[in-house]
């Protein structure tokens, strides 16, 4: 009696210390990654490329995946669903989404506006 009573202690022991020492679930958190949308085969060769629309669209319509080039740590993000990037091609934009390594899961993506340019002096 007293070996089952210990045995089935340290089963629920053993079971509860199972429980806590269980990796939490990390959630996604949601952040954004500024930069250039642009095609996955010319976003290699950075800004030299990055608003040159008409390639950008010809490289898409061939089979290259769009992706956002950050032009300031000059890293490239692939992007889920590409759908959410369409009309961007060559757009400096925010996308917002959880990023997952180097892909962006894709919940918006908004156009930054240029800065007004300077009036001239008279």
């Amino acid at each position: 009696m007293i070996k089952r009573a210990l045995l089935s202690l340290g089963v629920c022991l053993l079971a509860a210390g199972a429980g806590l020492a269980a990796p939490k679930a990390q959630t996604a958190k949601t952040t954004y990654r500024a930069g250039y949308i642009m095609d996955a085969k010319c976003a290699p060769m950075g800004m030299k490329m990055a608003t040159n629309e008409a390639c950008i669209k010809k490289c898409v319509a061939n089979g290259s995946k769009l992706v956002l080039y950050d032009s300031y740590t000059k890293k490239i993000y692939q992007l889920d669903p590409q759908s959410a990037a369409m009309d961007h091609e060559a757009h400096h934009v925010r996308v917002y989404g959880t990023v997952d390594g180097d892909t962006i899961h894709v919940t918006s993506v908004k156009m930054i506006m240029a800065k007004a340019a300077a009036k001239p002096a008279s």
